[in-house]
């Protein structure tokens, strides 16, 4: 407390200085007053002026809405906690007035601001970047008054409050988080994460020689090393660095006990400050100035400190760096005892008197050898689980484990797991001598371990993380300060009820996801716009689509295959327990046979999480650049199987596993996995010739887009493979523009009427010799088809689909045998066109079943092996989807349909010669993968305003078990317009369906321009019972005030066959009549500006945008993006199909042409192509400009150099929501 006159010049030199400069309140008021916030605020930014050393920023706010500032010091400017980190400087925080009363530290910090900024170089800030908040407690500094803490020696001007403006103890809020002020203080050091924390504050308490004492980490839970180096290393330097400064002498923070022989401080739990931070991994330090030095004796003490404390640390920053990092301890100390170090202190006080029964001190000086009760030793621990589980209800304990900088993570499945739980045996509450809280809770109880269904929802706490220790210490139920002793749980704690945080012991892989956004973080009522679309780099994201999980292929009738964490897992679907299914260890034992092989592909082989396995999963296959190598997932040596230049294409395994077969160079290839040796099976591909791969317009019109070729037979020994020649298609020619010379693309590609690739079906053996191709009787080659082959199931008989060209009838063809004459079956027909009916489905007794639109809806149908009908098995005016499993004994088929909704998706099932079952829930698209036996499936669903969700499900019984909630949270912060989906009567009775996004904030007495989306195409509808990301351009130019319309033609609306069949020869003229008659069914609404009214699509979606604006008047604007602007321009498997050759419908062509209806172009159009669409060419909008141009026709075109028919990014996204904005005059 005294000090001799040479310390009274260090002092007083430096503030004779800063007279002539800046100066704080305690200044200028000859340490008479105190600053006020504003005073503070007025301070802060005179030192932000200063230059770009300082920084000020608010870094939250006080309960009555005070800013509360944050000075942020460095030598080179940072302005954010990733500018600290790129410095590579150490970053240090020192804060006070968490206390009001106790305004030491606030002026001490405006001052110690003021000093680091007065000279261009400071010291400290080579090392350092220096965090300053110098008024915590910011409404209790607003109360200042003389009457508050009446026995400090100054201000006499008054100080603050102890306590906020919600009557909290700020330093004792460090476990509940219930203050603003200590949420905004814990959220800045968690993202700034300072390795040093220095808290100011005030103390009275004994009467003793000391200006300021001192404290550090104490609570056993901490690192050990970092409380040991911060009493034997840190404080004694900043001692001495003190007493040179200041000639004030420094003392661990305490008090005399009664009889003075000890030296007692306060309980080291983490409500207060310095244990809280010593939890979280950090090196909190405790300034204690003391009350009864003058004021301005305790400013100059706690700046010399501060000042101490960081220059050791920058001295010494190595060794902090070590020790400020995350506890790796997994045994926990929950209780604990204070103890005295065996060592004695001398402690510098004064001689005392009796004097009306109480001691009272002299002024003559005395020192105290005492033994320093702050040793605190651990009574009880824990070992640190894997995590904890928290029930989805509290709320409050989430918030705060969120607050504290936990993470926490929700479970989106039901699972079953062995849990730990304490079964509580008693519950102790007493006063808890805090006006915070009323109870301090204790528990004991007996810990069990407890196989239990934990439900989606859960809170998962995975102590393995930064703050795992301190996430232990607040969950544990036994623990002295946690969040049972704070009453967190509140009534649900009951001797002889499971405590309400349950523990799993090891690590066990769940599906996990984000939970919600704290209250305080949450940005409601955000508008929706395309920047929701747009990931890094431009790139498009799924808007509100979540991250639905999904499931692998099912193993077995009770088990599939599911990623968690980054593993293949083999689930029990029933129950959510998994075991590894694919062990990296083994497979890189399985790889090290394999000579020369590349450490990165082992190591991304060995981690990865899909194969291409063989069919009874023992084994997969393994690129080696160009070659394939095989693993066994046991360990057992793997090999290369080949060793030859050139791609391996549509590489598969035969049903045995003993083969392997491959494409290479156009030719099929097939090598023995236990004697690898390339074996040729045809020797003439290449060139124009194409063996077991599709040519272009296959791949593209029949394999939908998988090239594949070739089938194996059941019994692996033989295959069947298509042989195109394209010698007799012409070539169409793309040229990239961007090289120097420019580079040509030759390929071959058919356009209507022309000649089609020659096809045949071979069959060879995987043993070798030449392939023999099937006689095709009077099949002309010319004319000829060939959408689907295979082998009839068991058999070593093959069987085609053969159509002719513009596929107006489709014959089930087979031979039974390599030479043998085909035999047709039955021929398929009906009133338009036949698509592909997918593959037939091959019952025990030889007979099958074949999917059929002959009667306008597609249905099955049970034939005999001879090819006899024997009955349909389904009927009705909806749509057979996809077969999903026979079980041939007991007669039942299992599939998907349109039962319920044309736009929706139903599992039903039927047994032959029964009705149709539905297994679903109504009004939804159910994507259901389906066990190979017994009842189980997993149904992944969802609705118009449901994101996609997935249940494991028995038929008859229901949800078993929720598999992903996938909650999507994000949805809550943003305002969406409303959606709402219509049926739209036309005046022929059909029904359309529609969609219609209104802008957020509608109003019926405003007019507003709409914009349709449509695809249109046959068979191809865009409404579905589904989420859909959420409709993220709708709602973005919903926002923007359009409202928004999608409809479906009858050719696109899901409603049969019967309804497809109405663009046949005519493409896009039904369509646009169903379109316009939409868009005058929209239009009868008050509310809709019929002159403003647009269209856009790609592909076909771009056709009908441009043969609206060529054909109607009813749209004022269109973007056709990738169109096709003339049929006589695309290729013929797929236009032939709807529109047969020019030759035999020269007035279908004719009709649906957008470049002879050029000069009827009406609005304002936008053109949009890929340079390089090598699906529909850019010829098609060459083609359309010029004639626009002929016709003296103003549109805007956009063309994408290296696009292909696909066009993506934020330019092409943007692109377009520009132009519909400014046509429909919307708002940015």
């Amino acid at each position: 407390m005294l000090r001799t006159a040479a310390a009274f010049l260090l002092v007083a030199l430096p503030s004779l200085a800063t007279a002539q400069s800046l100066q704080t309140v305690a200044e200028k008021s000859d340490y008479k007053s105190t600053s006020r916030g504003a005073d503070v605020v007025q301070f802060c930014e005179a030192i932000a002026r200063r230059g770009p050393v300082a920084r000020l920023d608010y870094f939250g706010t006080s309960h009555e809405g005070r800013k509360l500032p944050l000075l942020v010091i460095s030598k080179d400017p940072v302005a954010t906690p990733e500018d600290a980190k790129k410095s590579g400087k150490l970053v240090v925080l020192a804060f006070a007035n968490i206390h009001a009363g106790e305004v030491d530290g606030k002026e001490t910090l405006l001052a110690f601001a003021r000093d680091l900024t007065d000279k261009k170089d400071h010291p400290l800030l080579k090392d350092l970047v220096i965090l300053l908040v110098p008024n915590l407690n910011a409404d209790g500094n607003e109360k200042i008054d003389p009457k508050n803490r009446p026995g400090d020696n100054g201000p006499p001007n008054g100080a603050g409050t102890r306590a906020n403006a919600q009557g909290l103890d700020l330093n004792r809020d460090f476990v509940k988080l219930e203050s603003p002020e200590i949420r905004a203080l814990v959220k800045l050091i968690d993202v700034w994460n300072p390795a040093m924390v220095i808290d100011c504050h005030t103390t009275n308490g004994s009467k003793h020689r000391y200006t300021l004492t001192y404290d550090g980490p104490r609570y056993p839970a901490t690192d050990t090393d970092a409380a040991t180096w911060v009493r034997a290393t840190l404080f004694p330097a900043v001692t001495k660095h003190v007493k040179d400064a200041t000639g004030f002498d420094l003392a661990p923070y305490g008090n005399f006990n009664r009889d003075r022989t000890k030296w007692e401080t306060y309980p080291a739990t983490p409500r207060y400050s310095i244990q809280y931070f010593a939890l979280c991994g950090r090196v909190g330090i405790l300034s204690e100035s003391y009350s009864y030095a003058t004021f301005k004796d305790r400013i100059d003490g706690t700046k010399a400190f501060v000042t101490a404390c960081f220059t050791v640390a920058a001295e010494k920053r190595q060794e902090l760096v070590k020790l400020a990092q995350p506890i790796k301890s997994t045994r926990i100390a929950l209780r604990t005892k204070t103890e005295m170090f065996p060592e004695t202190t001398d402690i510098l006080g004064f001689e005392e008197i009796e004097k009306d029964g109480k001691r009272v001190a002299t002024d003559k000086p005395k020192t105290y050898p005492l033994h320093f009760v702050g040793r605190v030793t651990p009574t009880e621990f824990t070992e640190q689980p894997f995590s904890y589980l928290i029930p989805a209800t509290e709320t409050v304990v989430i918030e705060t484990l969120q607050r504290h900088g936990i993470k926490v993570e929700e479970l989106r499945e039901d699972i079953d797991l062995d849990t730990e739980s304490l079964l509580v045996s008693r519950v102790e509450t007493q006063p808890s001598g805090s006006p915070n809280r009323r109870f301090v809770v204790e528990v004991g109880g007996e810990w069990k371990k407890t196989k239990r269904r934990v439900p989606a929802g859960t809170v998962v706490v995975k102590t393995g993380q930064s703050l795992g220790v301190l996430a232990s210490y607040l969950l544990e139920p036994r623990s002295e300060d946690g969040f049972t002793t704070w009453a967190f749980f509140g009534d649900k704690l009951a001797a002889g009820a499971d405590f309400t945080v349950q523990r799993l012991a090891k690590p066990y892989p769940m599906a996990l996801g984000s939970v919600r956004a704290l209250p305080e973080t949450r940005r409601a009522d955000q508008p929706v716009t395309e920047a929701l679309l747009m990931g890094t780099g431009g790139t498009f994201t799924f808007g509100f689509a979540g991250t639905p999980l999904t499931t692998g292929a099912w193993v077995d009738a009770e088990h599939f295959l599911q990623v968690k964490e980054g593993k293949l897992l083999k689930v029990e679907a029933r129950t959510g327990r998994a075991e590894p299914f694919a062990d990296p260890a083994l497979i890189k034992k399985s790889l090290a046979a394999i000579k020369d092989l590349d450490t990165k592909i082992v190591e991304s082989t060995a981690k990865s999480t899909s194969f291409r396995t063989n069919p009874d999963r023992t084994a997969f296959l393994f690129d080696i650049g160009p070659d394939i190598g095989i693993v066994y997932f046991d360990g057992r040596p793997g090999a290369r199987l080949t060793k030859s230049s050139g791609a391996k294409e549509h590489v598969s395994f035969a049903p045995n596993g003993k083969t392997v077969a491959f494409v290479r160079g156009n030719n099929l290839f097939v090598v023995d996995v236990e004697k690898p040796e390339e074996k040729q099976l045809t020797t003439d591909g290449g060139g124009d010739v194409f063996n077991a791969k599709g040519d272009w317009v296959y791949e593209e019109e029949i394999f939908n887009r998988d090239g594949k070729a070739y089938w194996w037979s059941p019994d692996g020994a033989q295959l069947a493979f298509l042989r195109f020649d394209d010698a007799p298609v012409r070539k169409f020619n793309l040229v990239d523009l961007q090289p120097v010379r420019g580079n040509l693309e030759s390929y071959a590609y058919p356009k209507p009427g022309d000649p089609n690739p020659l096809v045949k079906i071979g069959i060879v053996s995987v043993s070798g010799g030449n392939p023999v191709f099937v006689d095709m009787g009077t099949y002309k080659p010319e004319d000829t088809v060939i959408s689907r082959v295979g082998w009839v199931a068991e058999s070593k008989t093959v069987f085609a689909f053969v159509q002719n060209r513009t596929q107006t009838w489709l014959d089930f063809v087979t031979w039974t045998a390599p030479d043998a004459k085909p035999k047709t079956l039955f021929r398929e027909t009906t009133m338009a066109w036949v698509d592909d009916p997918g593959e037939p489905r091959f019952l025990p007794d030889g007979s099958f079943l074949f999917l059929s639109e002959r009667t306008g809806w597609k249905h099955l149908y049970h034939y005999s092996a001879g090819g006899k009908l024997i009955t349909p098995i389904t009927k009705g005016d909806w749509e057979v989807r996809d077969v999903l499993r026979i079980d041939g004994k007991e007669k039942t088929v299992y599939f998907t349909a349109g039962l319920t909704s044309p736009t929706g998706t139903d599992f039903c099932r039927v047994q032959f010669g029964g009705d149709t079952e539905l297994l679903s829930e109504k009004g939804r698209t159910h994507r259901v993968s389906l066990a190979p036996s017994g009842g189980l499936f997993v149904d992944r669903f969802g609705d118009a305003m449901t994101p996609t969700r997935s249940n494991v499900c028995e038929v008859g019984k229901g949800a078993v078990r929720k598999l992903d909630t996938n909650p999507v949270r994000e949805r809550e912060e943003f305002r969406f317009g409303k959606y709402e989906r219509v049926k739209i009567e036309l005046k022929d009775r059909f029904v359309l369906e529609g969609a219609i996004t209104y802008p957020p904030n509608f109003d019926r007495t405003k007019k507003y321009p709409v914009w349709l989306f449509t695809y249109a195409g046959p068979h191809s509808p865009t409404l579905r019972d589904e989420w859909g990301g959420g409709r993220i351009m709708e709602q973005s130019l919903a926002t923007s005030g359009v409202i928004c319309f999608r409809v479906d033609p009858r050719s696109a609306s899901g409603k049969g066959a019967q309804s497809a069949w109405t663009c046949y020869k005519q493409l896009g003229v039904q369509e646009l009549k169903d379109l316009e008659e939409a868009v005058a069914w929209l239009a009868k609404n008050p509310y809709i500006d019929a002159t403003r009214v647009g269209i856009s699509g790609h592909s076909y979606g771009g056709f009908m945008a441009a043969f609206a604006l060529t054909h109607s008047k009813t749209f004022s604007a269109g973007i056709a993006s990738g169109p096709v602007t003339d049929w006589a321009l695309y290729d013929t498997i797929y236009t032939e199909r709807y529109m047969l050759t020019p030759k035999e419908n020269p007035d279908g062509y004719a009709k649906s042409s957008c470049v002879a209806a050029a000069k009827e172009l009406n609005g304002k159009l936008l053109i949009v192509h890929g340079m390089m669409d090598d699906n529909v060419h850019m010829q098609n909008s060459v083609q359309l400009a010029d004639a626009l141009q002929k016709t003296g026709k103003d549109f805007e075109m956009m063309l994408y150099p290296r696009a292909r028919h696909g066009i993506g990014g934020g330019h092409y996204l943007k692109l377009q929501l520009d132009f519909i904005r400014r046509t429909m005059g919307a708002n940015e």
